[in-house]
């Protein structure tokens, strides 16, 4: 763990040391999300969220705060536990944009270790988007997870928790690639055993194939709630 743990902070240096020498632009603002997950099966759950994105601050020669409100996302992925450590999931996204509606299909694989009192977790990611004013865009997606309780060995309701999420995103839209990293620590807190809040700062960097890179920093905050079908058998 703690090489990787080196390596999330190295990474996390180097985009600090090249935003020192490289022309940028900056956005930020608000980023909320709730997400309702219904468990059909033992092996089966299907996950719905809802999340928007607002806009505060951006960065230009004269102007600083500027209100916007951006996007918003419907997702519903359906979720198959293949082990106990293994999930495939498979999803849509509808993304409402200003005058454009934005579709994307997800295809997503994800394993997790419980190693002591860390939970790790690598999470694989294709999906497509598709809109009838831009041509369709295809990106390839890793994330690395680290959740660390605060107290004792797990996550009980009414404790704390750190999770900090590193993710990559190669992107290909008509013969042009772009890479973007994002570096997501959050602290979390479990209200009881369906649901729990997460909180924190959504930092992305992208562009930098261009003369100008993008960074993007968002307050996001998660709400997340269980549900549960499946019903006891009666003896």
């Amino acid at each position: 763990m703690n090489k990787e743990r080196r390596f999330i902070l190295a990474c996390f240096c180097c985009m600090i040391c090249y935003q020192l020498v490289a022309q940028t632009s900056f956005t930020s603002g608000l980023l909320p999300k709730i997400v309702v997950s219904n468990k059909l099966s033992n092996n089966i759950k299907l996950i719905n969220s809802l999340e928007s994105r607002q806009q505060l601050w951006e960065h230009q020669p004269n102007q600083n705060f500027s209100y916007d409100y951006l996007l918003t996302d419907l997702t519903t992925i359906l979720s198959y536990k293949i082990s106990s450590d293994k999930v495939f999931n498979i999803g849509y996204l509808l993304r409402f944009e200003e005058d454009k509606l934005v579709h994307r299909s997800i295809f997503q694989y994800s394993i997790a270790r419980q190693l002591e009192s860390i939970r790790v977790a690598h999470r694989f990611v294709t999906d497509q988007t598709f809109s009838r004013k831009e041509s369709p865009e295809f990106r390839l997606r890793y994330r690395f997870t680290i959740e660390v309780p605060f107290n004792g060995y797990r996550v009980d309701p009414g404790e704390f928790y750190l999770k900090v999420n590193n993710e990559y995103l190669g992107a290909y839209q008509n013969t042009n690639t772009d890479l973007e990293i994002r570096i997501i620590p959050f602290i979390g807190y479990e209200l009881n055993p369906k649901s729990k809040i997460e909180i924190g700062p959504d930092y992305r960097i992208s562009q930098f194939f261009e003369s100008e890179t993008k960074n993007r920093l968002w307050l996001s905050i998660n709400y997340y709630y269980a549900i549960d079908w499946i019903k006891p058998i009666k003896k």
